[in-house]
């Protein structure tokens, strides 16, 4: 395979960031429940933690539920509650998840000018 496609580059750029010490290894779940989640934010939508179980259908509702637990514990979520009702949980980004978007982002553009 050709060595400078620039996905191929952006993909070898994305492996570094997964050794990184800085974030936290991030399986295929994970990862997807997380850029679902980013798409929505950027569209400016707040995701009670329901919709985030949608995601992925293909991925059982358990897998998932622990996947976005995982993503709490690894400081790339938090779980907040609404303000009136109990019930009604909201996925929201936390800073370390801002600035692992904000990194690849980085890397994106590095792919396409190397």
């Amino acid at each position: 395979m050709k060595k400078d496609l620039p996905y191929i580059r952006f993909l070898n750029l994305a492996k570094a960031l997964e050794e990184m010490p800085k974030f936290p290894y991030l399986d295929a779940v994970e990862t997807g429940l997380l850029n679902s989640c980013a798409i929505a934010w950027y569209e400016g939508k707040k995701l009670a933690t329901m919709e985030v179980l949608e995601a992925m259908p293909e991925i059982s509702q358990r897998t998932k539920h622990a996947r976005l637990k995982q993503l709490s514990d690894k400081g790339m979520v938090q779980v907040e509650q609404d303000d009136y009702d109990a019930r009604i949980k909201y996925v929201v980004p936390t800073p370390l998840a801002q600035k692992y978007y904000e990194t690849l982002g980085k890397f994106l553009v590095k792919s396409q000018t190397a």
